[in-house]
C-alpha cells in the first residue's frame, strides 16, 4: 500500500478562501482568522499567512497596525476579485460561513472590544493590561500587577465576560457623590 502525502490546497484556492472569509467575517486579526480557518480544518497558519501577505501585496486586503498586532480587511479590489472569481471558493466554505458567520463575528467583536495583554516585568511580576474598546476608542484601561502567570492568565480569560460590568461599576462608583 502506497502512502499518499496530505493534499495541499492550491495557492489560488487558499487566497480565495482567505479573501472570502475576510469578506464575510469582517475586519479581524490574523489570530482570529487563524482560529476560524484552523478550527474548521481549512488552512494552517503558514498557508493562511502566505495567502494574507499575497492578498495585501496585490491590494486585495489591507493590514492595519493595532496595539495587539495587525487587523486585516478586504479592499474594494478584493471585493471585485471575489465578484469575478468567487465561484472558485469551495462550496463547503460558503455553506460553513452561511451557518456560522454571525457567531464568529460576535466572537471577534467581543475579543476586540475587551483586549488583554500579559507582560512579565523586570521584577518578575506579571502586568495584566486590560482594555474596553468601542469604535477604536479606549473607553477604559486597567493595569494590574500580579505575582504569577497563572493568576494573570486566569483573570485575562475572565476579562471578556466581566469587562462591561467592571466598566459600569467604576463609572457608578466614581459618579456616586454627584447624586
Amino acid at each position: 500500500m502506497k502512502i499518499q502525502p496530505p493534499r495541499r490546497t492550491p495557492d489560488n484556492e487558499q487566497k480565495f478562501m482567505v479573501l472570502y472569509s475576510l469578506a464575510r467575517l469582517g475586519p479581524c486579526t490574523d489570530l482570529q482568522l487563524l482560529q476560524f480557518l484552523f478550527e474548521n480544518d481549512l488552512l494552517n497558519y503558514f498557508e493562511m499567512m502566505f495567502a494574507l501577505n499575497d492578498l495585501c501585496d496585490r491590494g486585495q486586503a489591507v493590514r492595519t497596525k493595532k496595539n495587539t498586532g495587525f487587523l486585516y480587511q478586504v479592499t474594494d479590489a478584493g471585493r471585485e476579485a471575489l465578484g469575478m472569481f468567487g465561484g472558485r471558493v469551495p462550496k463547503s466554505l460558503r455553506t460553513l460561513l452561511d451557518g456560522t458567520e454571525n457567531e464568529w463575528k460576535k466572537r471577534f467583536r467581543d475579543e476586540m472590544q475587551n483586549e488583554q495583554e500579559i507582560v512579565q516585568t523586570d521584577r518578575g511580576e506579571y502586568e495584566l493590561n486590560l482594555k474596553v474598546v468601542e469604535r477604536d476608542m479606549d473607553m477604559m484601561r486597567l493595569s494590574l500587577s500580579l505575582p504569577t502567570r497563572e493568576l494573570a492568565d486566569r483573570l485575562a480569560k475572565r476579562w471578556p465576560e466581566k469587562a462591561g460590568k467592571i466598566y459600569d461599576t467604576v463609572i457608578r462608583i466614581l459618579t456616586e457623590d454627584e447624586a
